[in-house]
């Protein structure tokens, strides 16, 4: 096996181990954990992508899905999608993160109006939206600390 192609394997590992460490527990989006978990899915990536994870009511992790392929500057929601999937897993709770590949984790004026619009077509379909995480290399921001959601 070739020296890339064993350290893909390795990361796939990595994230799958730490995704499974997630399924069934009850996660607070505010523990150091779970923010490590976005910075090592997001962090260092050179692409804005987006991931979508899927809770009970509870607060328990599901599954999450993650989009990849963003140009440089933006990531769009993959709003049908997202409920379609929320609805075949049953899911009561969103958590939605993306990353900035620019080093600012603030949110961008259209991050903030496509929080906003998921927001209100998912919980229009009682599905809450606990948070919006914007990943920059080592740093987390919550959306909903920032007062936005």
């Amino acid at each position: 096996m070739a020296v890339g192609a064993a350290i893909v394997a390795a990361r796939h590992l990595a994230e799958a181990a730490a995704r499974e460490a997630l399924v069934g527990e009850a996660v607070d989006t505010r523990a150091p954990e779970f923010r490590h978990y976005l910075v090592r899915r997001l962090g260092l990536r050179r692409e804005e992508c987006v991931m979508i994870l899927y809770f009970t009511g509870e607060g328990l992790f599901i599954a999450e899905d993650f989009y990849s392929g963003g140009q440089r500057g933006e990531a769009a929601i993959p709003l049908r999608r997202t409920v379609r999937r929320a609805f075949d897993l049953d899911a009561r709770r969103l958590v939605l993160a993306h990353n900035h590949p620019s080093g600012s984790a603030l949110p961008s004026e259209t991050d903030i109006a496509a929080t906003a619009h998921l927001r209100s077509v998912v919980e229009a379909l009682e599905i809450g939206l606990d948070d919006h995480c914007i990943v920059a290399g080592n740093v987390v921001a919550s959306m909903r600390a920032m007062g936005f959601i």
